[in-house]
């Protein structure tokens, strides 16, 4: 009976190294291909920047209408996102630490307490931004040690602004969503493969600020924002 196990436990050896050394030659012969590693949460702060942090001129400024100024008197908001990561391999499959994402955010800003005050005086809907940028780049993350590591990266695409309603019930302003080239950088910490701290720097374009309705004064506004991401990588 010894002799039976002791031949079977040999051949169960035998095919355990001839399987792999197979799988090894398979793995010699893969092409150097991107490895989906998956998606990626972020929860955020958004600081905003260029003519949307600037003030406006109250003196010009008539609640429920169009304002035709640069400033959008935009205060701090927040942001919700969604990344989907590749990475590449080596023939070996060891990690380069370069990859390509494609990415999607939300950012959210009201305007500041001085601006809403003088809507709310007068009874009125104070409009709200939001901008959705959509992002396509690379980065780049070099790993510390099994807990730490850092990365970078910079993408450009597209900003969706979007300027909410504003006015009275049964007397409000509406406008149109404008789209424009915008490109982002950004930089942080990885920990555990799992969670992510990093400051990132967005450019969203020179946007329009368009009513629907006739003979509405249009205007332009330079848009750009510092977001703060806490990103969760599954």
């Amino acid at each position: 009976m010894k002799r039976i196990i002791l031949t079977l436990g040999l051949i169960l050896m035998l095919f355990a190294t001839v399987f792999a050394q197979e799988e090894q030659k398979k793995t010699e012969k893969q092409e150097y291909v991107p490895n989906k590693i998956g998606i990626s949460f972020y929860l955020g702060g958004v600081l905003p920047s260029l003519e949307m942090n600037d003030a406006m001129d109250k003196s010009l400024v008539i609640p429920g209408r169009n304002y035709a100024g640069k400033g959008g008197s935009a205060m701090f908001g927040a942001s919700l996102g969604l990344k989907y990561n590749y990475i590449f391999k080596t023939k070996s499959q060891k990690s380069t630490g370069l990859g390509v994402f494609l990415s999607s955010d939300v950012f959210w800003n009201q305007m500041n307490k001085a601006m809403r005050t003088m809507y709310d005086t007068v009874k009125c809907t104070a409009p709200m931004y939001v901008n959705v940028p959509i992002m396509a780049g690379v980065n780049y993350t070099t790993q510390f040690s099994n807990v730490f590591s850092l990365w970078v990266e910079v993408g450009a695409g597209t900003d969706l602004f979007i300027k909410t309603t504003e006015g009275w019930e049964g007397e409000t302003n509406d406008y149109y969503v404008s789209a424009k080239f915008a490109a982002e950088a950004g930089a942080g910490i990885l920990l555990a493969r799992t969670l992510s701290l990093g400051a990132h720097y967005y450019y969203l374009g020179n946007h329009d600020i368009k009513e629907i309705r006739e003979n509405s004064i249009d205007s332009k506004m330079k848009m750009g924002a510092w977001v703060f991401k806490l990103g969760f990588h599954f």
